[in-house]
């Protein structure tokens, strides 16, 4: 399971750094990401408890534990990629609204779309439980990384 942490946060990290870097060469702005607004809004044990104890929970719950249903059926490899999918499009929610969000919606969201394919890779070979404990980690990666740069 480490591994596959690892290995999420090795290509998330690097796709998040390519857009970034894209949209500063084409002088686009992407607006703010929501992580950064929650910062702001609430205090850092609420932060923490969202983003790294009720998002992995109830994003396991909507996206990987309905494939339990699929898992002998011959719809199971499309119902697992497009679960994917819809996980990381529901992640444009994180940007600011912007008028070139649209057309950048598949890049702006790379990191999210391969880690829903880690975390039902996780969810098929080792349980429900493996993929919100690897969705808690990668949050709480992303929670010390946001949190050392957003507090005063």
């Amino acid at each position: 399971m480490l591994s596959a942490v690892g290995w999420n946060l090795l290509l998330g990290i690097g796709l998040a750094l390519l857009t970034e870097g894209l949209f500063t060469v084409l002088d686009m702005d992407m607006g703010k990401h929501r992580t950064v607004d929650m910062f702001s809004k609430y205090t850092l044990p609420q932060v923490f408890l969202m983003m790294v104890i009720l998002a992995p929970v109830i994003e396991e719950f909507l996206f990987r534990a309905p494939l339990i249903f699929f898992r002998k059926s011959a719809l199971f490899p499309w119902v697992f990629y497009i679960s994917c999918i819809i996980f990381g499009m529901v992640h444009l929610g994180n940007f600011e609204d912007s008028k070139y969000l649209l057309p950048w919606a598949p890049l702006l969201v790379a990191p999210q779309t391969l880690m829903g394919f880690f975390l039902g890779f996780l969810r098929v070979k080792l349980g429900l439980v493996y993929a919100i404990l690897m969705h808690a980690f990668h949050n709480g990666v992303l929670f010390f990384l946001v949190s050392l740069t957003e507090l005063p």
